[in-house]
């Protein structure tokens, strides 16, 4: 902790990284020069307190080698932690330099240091995991933190087989792997399609007697829905139920699509409707997976339910979600077009202009044609005239359509005939 009896230090007007560097340097008690460190970095709460700026990598260096120096490795170790978030690209060659100075001091790094050069190699998509595998063999004693930290860059630079040879070695050398390491693999198993592997590591997890948590659950209930097996996936989600953990929004959202894709209308309503039962709200994406499931295999009445049910719900298109309500509508619309509901298609049709819902060139056409053929011709007009006050111009199949549907009735084509014949005369 820095010295309770830190005098207030006078903050230029507008203190610049540089100026940082200075107050650093100049200070000879590391803990005090951590003290400035922290106040300027810091976001600023009070008038007296400097604004917030970003240290450079050369202020981190130099204050993490004098802590290191002065033996308080747990700050010198704390701060190049927290460094990695504010260089992203630079933190390796801050933790190396670390690492030379304590070395430097004679003083041996521990496990923790090691873990946290572990993590700024590992988490840099650009330096080479291989680097982080000898710096892992050289730690005396690593501990779960450090399995897990190179398990996780192995399988992020797609080295599974590795990844689960150490994982295999962490268990022989007596170090018990924790949820966070069978969560790891399990979720890169299921990216990769090996969904039979992530299952008998999930298992293996309960006869380990570990507890998976809900983003073991997540990863695995995903990979299986993506792989075509919805029905290991509701399972899942039954079990995770009765453990007493209530999932969340995107293990929902995965379960519906999975259900959706191969044709399991009922299974996935049913999962809808518990999720609202427990109190979670369904945002569009949810909404939109079953109803143009439901689209897609010819309920549409069902699919026009649901979408009346996403509007009373108060979900609303806004400009990240627009193209999903467009495209749910469209749906929707198509599939009563198909199923020659007349009525509810045209409410549809209503409510999307109500709403706002652009109506893209070719549903005016389908809507057209439809309601011609129906023999609904004011329906049809209706929607010419929508497209003329958008200034969408008819194609000339639109007119046709709608020009035979109107010849079509006897009046018009004997009122129609009677002026030809009249222009005939004269």
């Amino acid at each position: 902790m820095p010295p309770a009896n830190l005098t207030p230090t006078k903050w230029p007007k507008n203190l610049t990284a540089e100026h940082l560097h200075r107050l650093v340097r100049a200070e000879r008690d590391p803990r005090r020069a951590l003290a400035l460190f922290d106040a300027a970095t810091a976001a600023p709460v009070s008038t007296s307190a400097p604004t917030q700026i970003l240290p450079s990598p050369d202020t981190v260096s130099l204050l993490t080698s004098r802590l290191a120096s002065a033996g308080l490795l747990p700050l010198a170790t704390s701060l190049l932690s927290r460094s990695r978030a504010l260089f992203p690209s630079n933190h390796l060659p801050l933790a190396h330099s670390l690492l030379a100075d304590m070395r430097a001091a004679g003083f041996g790094p521990t496990t923790a240091t090691y873990n946290v050069l572990l993590k700024a190699h590992c988490s840099d998509a650009d330096a080479p995991i291989d680097h982080a595998v000898r710096l892992f063999r050289n730690i005396p004693k690593p501990d779960a933190c450090s399995y897990n930290t190179v398990i996780d860059g192995l399988c992020r630079r797609s080295r599974r087989a590795e990844a689960q040879e150490l994982f295999s070695e962490m268990v022989e050398n007596g170090v018990a792997p924790t949820v966070v390491t069978y969560t790891t693999i399990i979720n890169w198993l299921a990216r990769e399609g090996c969904l039979d592997d992530a299952l008998e590591m999930f298992d293996e997890m309960g006869r380990r007697g570990i507890a998976p948590n809900v983003i073991t659950y997540s990863s695995l209930i995903d990979g299986l829905c993506k792989g075509g097996r919805a029905s290991s996936a509701l399972d899942l989600l039954e079990r995770l139920t009765k453990e007493v953990k209530l999932p969340n929004t995107i293990i929902y959202s995965s379960v519906i699509n999975g259900l959706c894709k191969e044709g399991l209308l009922r299974e996935a309503m049913e999962v809808l409707d518990r999720m609202r039962l427990q109190g979670r709200k369904p945002d569009a994406g949810l909404f939109g997976k079953l109803i143009v499931g439901l689209s897609d295999a010819g309920r549409a009445v069902e699919a026009a339910n649901y979408l009346d049910e996403m509007v009373l719900a108060g979900v609303q298109p806004n400009r990240v979600t627009w193209s999903l309500h467009v495209r749910i509508n469209v749906a929707v619309v198509t599939a009563l077009c198909v199923k020659g509901e007349v009525g509810r298609a045209f409410q549809v049709y209503q409510s999307m202009r109500t709403r706002g819902i652009s109506t893209e060139p070719s549903i005016f056409h389908l809507l057209v044609e439809f309601f011609c053929k129906k023999n609904h011709l004011e329906k049809a007009a209706c929607v010419v005239l929508d497209m003329l006050s958008e200034r969408c111009i008819p194609e000339r199949e639109t007119w046709d359509v709608i020009v035979s549907g109107y010849w079509s009735k006897k009046k018009v084509r004997q009122e129609a005939e009677q002026i030809w014949n009249q222009l005939a005369v004269i």
